[in-house]
């Protein structure tokens, strides 16, 4: 029990602490310089969408408006079984070079992604959700980066357009700024292994189809690895969206469908994992994505040891600290507040640990992540957060 205890805390704390520590002072590496130069190759944007009236149209603009060169820009919606006005709103920028596929029945997103790839032209694809929206300067910065023959994926710096709507939603954003200074760490040593699923940019020669069940903005990343290229974070571009879930279930219910798809993407690269071979890139994974998946089973572990072994002082001080963790988390979910009051930080801590719980099991068992059905408002964005990437991004 005490070789449990001290095993199960020094892995909490090297997760939470020790990878982020490890990665600032050059453990996984020292940074790296990689070469970007003003360049114009053709572009395909790729938007899938699945009833997005509400955000459609702002979507078309926020595009139509970057500052690339509108002849080597193709945009191609992708209309996932859509039953409101979203096509019809699609057809009225077919003047402008709009396309529109139309899939009649709901495949899942993956699979909408994967025709609308295949009807492309472009050397670069960029994939981005209908209610991301970007600066004008947002498709030269990221496709810059592909002057760099080793580069092979550039994502977007994601940001929350209401970060302060609850506390959820604020602490949602602490956390958000948290993993997007790791992700810039492994990005300047050349290991990130993720990306963006909001907007990021590919070169089109690495594209291969989705399975159904794969998320695109984690195993295409993985696949970039896989084939020797880097991906690389651009902290200039900034791709904001509204967090639609904003209390404690839908939050949940996103979180867990999230990990249950990537954790099923890493252990369908197992070659990726291996220390011997990939060195610190694998060495980032683990400690980065699988450890961290993990931290819900050495909860558990570090809870039954430090109960097992309560009269010992350090074990009980632990062990009171579990006790108020879940008490508080337990308050912040019983008395939803809007504002981030400290019940928030402990409810959001056990909230992602607990996805991280039910993401692996529905992994493991099998079990199917459901049909891709976004949780959108029902309004457009206001045009103050159609302004904030530019702000956002200096």
């Amino acid at each position: 029990m005490r070789a449990l205890f001290y095993i199960s805390l020094s892995l909490i704390a090297y997760v939470y602490f020790g990878y982020p520590l490890a990665l600032h002072l050059g453990l996984f590496g020292r940074r790296r310089a990689f070469h970007h130069a003003p360049i114009l190759p053709t572009i395909s944007v790729i938007v899938p969408a699945h009833n997005e009236e509400a955000n459609i149209e702002a979507k078309l603009r926020n595009i139509l408006a970057c500052d690339y060169p509108r002849d080597l820009v193709e945009i191609l919606i992708g209309s996932d079984g859509s039953s409101d006005r979203t096509e019809d709103i699609v057809r009225r920028f077919a003047d402008q070079g709009v396309g529109l596929i139309s899939f009649p029945k709901q495949l899942g997103k993956s699979a909408m992604q994967n025709g609308l790839v295949s009807a492309a032209g472009g050397q670069i694809l960029i994939l981005t959700d209908a209610d991301c929206f970007l600066a004008c300067d947002t498709l030269r910065r990221l496709t810059e980066h592909f002057a760099d023959n080793r580069v092979g994926l550039v994502t977007a710096r994601p940001r929350y357009a209401n970060e302060n709507e609850t506390g959820i939603t604020r602490n949602e954003g602490l956390y958000l700024r948290y993993e997007t200074w790791m992700r810039a760490q492994e990005s300047a040593r050349g290991i990130l292994a993720m990306a963006s699923g909001s907007c990021f940019a590919m070169r089109r020669e690495l594209w291969s189809p989705l399975d159904r069940a794969e998320g695109d903005d984690f195993v295409l990343p993985l696949r970039v690895a896989e084939a020797g290229r880097i991906n690389l974070l651009d902290p200039r571009v900034v791709a904001l969206t509204r967090l639609s879930q904003n209390r404690p279930v839908a939050l949940l219910r996103l979180k867990s469908r999230i990990i249950s798809k990537d954790f099923r993407a890493l252990l369908m690269h197992p070659r990726l994992l291996n220390p011997f071979r990939r060195g610190p890139l694998a060495a980032s994974l683990w400690s980065h994505k699988m450890l961290r998946w993990m931290i819900p089973y050495f909860l558990l572990a570090l809870l039954s040891a430090s109960f097992a072994l309560r009269a010992d002082f350090v074990a009980r001080a632990v062990l009171l600290f579990q006790l108020s963790l879940y008490t508080f988390a337990l308050l912040g979910s019983t008395h939803p507040s809007r504002s981030a009051g400290f019940p928030a930080i402990p409810q959001s801590f056990c909230l992602v640990n607990l996805a991280a719980l039910l993401g692996t099991i529905r992994c493991v068992t099998g079990r199917t992540t459901g049909r891709w059905t976004p949780d959108r408002p029902r309004r457009a964005p206001s045009e103050g957060h159609l302004a904030a990437p530019g702000s956002g991004a200096k």
